[in-house]
């Protein structure tokens, strides 16, 4: 007899495995893995019943019963934005089970897809138009559409057919609040708790409105009526526990979160839990039930994370990081740990690693906004200012209510000289969260800067009311004192932000503003001289250090604190740059376009410096070069508009490539509208394109902007000789020579003169 080999034995069994595979149905496959989830759920392992649930409906699409236990499954893990399509579509494929109707019109307004939940409550009225839960999911989804008198009478059908109906009562009440008609929305939420006094959703529904109506404690009352009828009722109890931290009652919080965590059949309860003990600083419970949770497959990853996420914060960096990644090993797609990779390398100015795992967040789940928030931050690092607002603005729009990526926007545009937005923003992120210090201060900035002193004014007051002992609310009022020249109001605005955070950057800057513009220059030296001993190698003070000594004539000093923010942030552009336009002023040309070829070769998107790469060519007198670098540039950035301006200016001069030249003036005219060189520019492509009719309207525009430019003069009154405007040829040509007689086109300006003098 002769025996098998083990691998002979496994490929036979791999073989009769595959076999049985091509010999059972689709049915009786698709059968085979709902009942193997069944299993599965029975033995609490929800992580593996989703897979088989997965598989059955992989097989036919419309197997409804798995559909609907793949939604359930997902809802129990908290997976909330799984669950939901799932639920739709076990709808969609169990038309004629009522319960999945009701859940699949639930989800619906809950998600706001107010139409969708409407139809749908539409056709299942249609086989009983008594159904009063229905009736009133409707009249529900009506309400947000902006049909009161349609959801009225929805409710008045469902008090048809039950007149003492509580949670009829209850909807009638809800909508009366949305209507802001506060009396008769209390009378309708009392009404249904009359209607049956052991309603502990009654007494919830009228707790909800005294809260909305700031009466707490009248709102506190009734959630312990609930409680009183339902000890473990999880919604009361986290309620009464919201209520509590809402007041600032932390400590009577924890046994109504107790019993949250112990009735509710879900891993999110206990998590609140060690919230809560974090957020109370009792860091052993919040550990120990946290261990707790990473011993379970459902939710070891979040726990995980928030374990990693406690050492970090206590200052256990490379244990966080060992634990991080160690999770990441076990589960490489977990976005949340991805993100919180991401943000702690950005900390820690590893940009490339960081940029890194932010990706990896987003292909993990493009549908993240935290991930997309994660990314749009490493991008802003990495000065890489139009992928970090593509970033920020898709978290935005994943989340509309997303305020720290207002925050971001209105900061980057603020930036970008775009004003306009950066109001916007700021004005979003304060409608999103009036309670946020950092959206408030964003938007005091953005009105100082569009000269809003008045409305900036008055936010500042009431910040100071709110927030008497704020650093942050002193430094930007003593920006807003040194607006409105009020130095002494100033100086005593900022020192009372550094005896609050002695470190406050905004300021000792706005001190050392202070004393520069009174000419102080030696104290303004003795300030951030004594900030630095304190701090020798902050970024920022070394920036404000660098202008103090250049204005002290310490041109040597200055440049050695630019090399000191070199020296401590190697990858970023910061030093660089401020580097490279320190020796601009001092005529070292070569030096500076060095300083912005090593950012170039560092971030070679870095828009900025590889422009001022061509800038300094030009003004070395090195054309050829300078065409050929922004010719580079705006083939690898299209976006890149001064280079795009530039360029085109070069090609009018030399009278090659106009047509190409036109696009790229005009692509520069869409991207900086308000800049009169731009305007400049498209004028005299289209001058040297012999429409001088089209180039007008641009040059006047820009010599109205700069009307003491001799070129831009110069291409105007050009302009005006080849329309036969002598006399405003003239005028122009005449300004020009007169402003400068040496300017590059003064022949060709006297030139011409002569022509329309004649």
């Amino acid at each position: 007899m002769m025996f098998s080999t083990p691998t002979a034995r496994a490929c036979r069994f791999v073989a009769a495995a595959l076999l049985l595979t091509a010999c059972s149905s689709p049915e009786e496959q698709k059968r085979r893995h709902f009942e193997q989830g069944n299993a599965y759920v029975a033995e609490k392992r929800d992580d593996f019943a989703v897979i088989e649930y997965a598989n059955a409906v992989r097989i036919d699409p419309k197997f409804g019963e798995a559909r609907l236990k793949l939604a359930e499954t997902y809802e129990r893990m908290n997976n909330i934005r799984a669950a939901f399509p799932e639920y739709i579509r076990a709808a969609d494929a169990l038309p004629d089970d009522r319960a999945v109707q009701l859940k699949a019109i639930e989800l619906l307004v809950l998600a706001g897809q107010f139409e969708d939940a409407k139809a749908r409550a539409t056709t299942v009225l249609m086989k009983n138009p008594r159904d009063v839960e229905v009736l009133l999911l409707r009249a529900n989804a009506m309400a947000r559409l902006r049909d009161p008198e349609g959801a009225l009478g929805e409710i008045q059908e469902a008090l048809k057919v039950e007149p003492d109906g509580s949670r009829v009562y209850l909807t009638l009440g809800d909508l009366r609040n949305q209507l802001g008609d506060t009396k008769e929305a209390e009378a309708a939420f009392r009404h249904a708790v009359e209607l049956d006094q052991s309603s502990v959703a009654a007494r919830l529904g009228l707790a909800n409105f005294l809260w909305s109506t700031r009466r707490a404690a009248e709102a506190e009352q009734e959630i312990k009526h609930a409680i009183a009828l339902d000890s473990d009722h999880v919604l009361a109890n986290r309620m009464l526990a919201t209520l509590y931290r809402a007041t600032n009652r932390m400590t009577d919080a924890e046994a109504p979160l107790k019993v949250v965590a112990a009735a509710a059949q879900n891993p999110a309860a206990r998590f609140e839990l060690a919230e809560y003990y974090l957020g109370t600083g009792r860091e052993a419970e919040a550990t120990k039930l946290l261990t707790e949770l990473a011993g379970e497959q459902t939710s070891f990853a979040r726990a995980e994370t928030m374990l990693a996420a406690l050492d970090y914060g206590k200052g256990r960096t490379q244990q966080a990081h060992a634990r991080l990644d160690k999770l990441l090993v076990r589960a490489p797609n977990d976005t949340p740990a991805l993100v919180t990779k991401a943000q702690w390398l950005t900390r820690e100015k590893k940009f490339d690693e960081a940029l890194d795992r932010a990706k990896a967040a987003v292909a993990a789940d493009p549908q993240s906004a935290p991930a997309q928030y994660a990314l749009g931050t490493v991008y802003s690092n990495r000065r890489n200012v139009p992928d970090a607002i593509k970033a920020y603005t898709e978290a935005l729009r994943l989340n509309p209510r997303f305020a720290a990526a207002q925050v971001e926007l209105a900061r980057l545009n603020q930036q970008a000289g775009n004003s306009d937005a950066a109001l916007r923003y700021a004005e979003e992120a304060t409608q999103a969260a009036p309670q946020s210090l950092d959206a408030r201060l964003t938007l005091v900035r953005a009105l100082l800067i569009r000269g809003e002193r008045d409305r900036a004014g008055v936010e500042i007051a009431r910040l100071l009311q709110a927030l008497p002992n704020s650093a942050p609310v002193h430094a930007v009022n003593g920006a807003l004192q040194t607006l409105r020249n009020n130095d002494a109001a100033a100086r005593t605005a900022y020192a009372r932000a550094l005896e609050l955070a002695p470190g406050n950057i905004e300021a000792v800057g706005g001190l050392v503003a202070l004393d520069l513009k009174n000419k102080q220059v030696e104290a303004a030296r003795q300030r951030i001289d004594s900030a630095l001993a304190k701090e020798p190698n902050r970024v920022e003070l070394l920036t404000i250090a660098a202008t103090v000594y250049e204005r002290a004539g310490q041109a040597e000093k200055a440049e050695q604190a630019l090399r000191r923010i070199v020296s401590s942030d190697p990858n970023g552009v910061a030093g660089y740059s401020l580097l490279a336009q320190l020796y601009m002023r001092q005529r070292r040309l070569d030096d500076a376009r060095t300083e912005f070829e090593t950012i170039v070769k560092r971030d070679p998107r870095a828009v900025g410096p590889r422009t001022m790469v061509g800038i300094i060519l030009e003004s070395q007198g090195k054309r050829a070069e300078a065409k050929r670098w922004y010719e580079a540039t705006v083939t690898d950035l299209p976006a890149a508009a001064l280079a795009a301006n530039n360029l085109a200016f070069i090609y009018a001069e030399e009278g090659t490539n106009l047509d190409k030249a036109l696009t790229l003036a005009s692509n520069a005219k869409k991207e900086l509208p308000q800049s009169a060189e731009v305007s400049d520019t498209l004028g005299w492509v289209y001058y040297k394109k012999d429409l001088p009719a089209l180039a007008v309207e641009h040059l006047e525009e820009s010599a109205q902007k700069l009307p003491n430019n001799p070129d831009v003069l110069y291409h105007l009154g050009m302009t005006y000789a080849k329309l036969g405007d002598k006399t405003k040829s003239r005028t122009a040509l005449e300004r020009a020579l007169q402003i400068n007689p040496k300017f590059t086109g003064a022949a060709a300006a006297r030139q011409t003169l002569t022509s329309v003098t004649q």
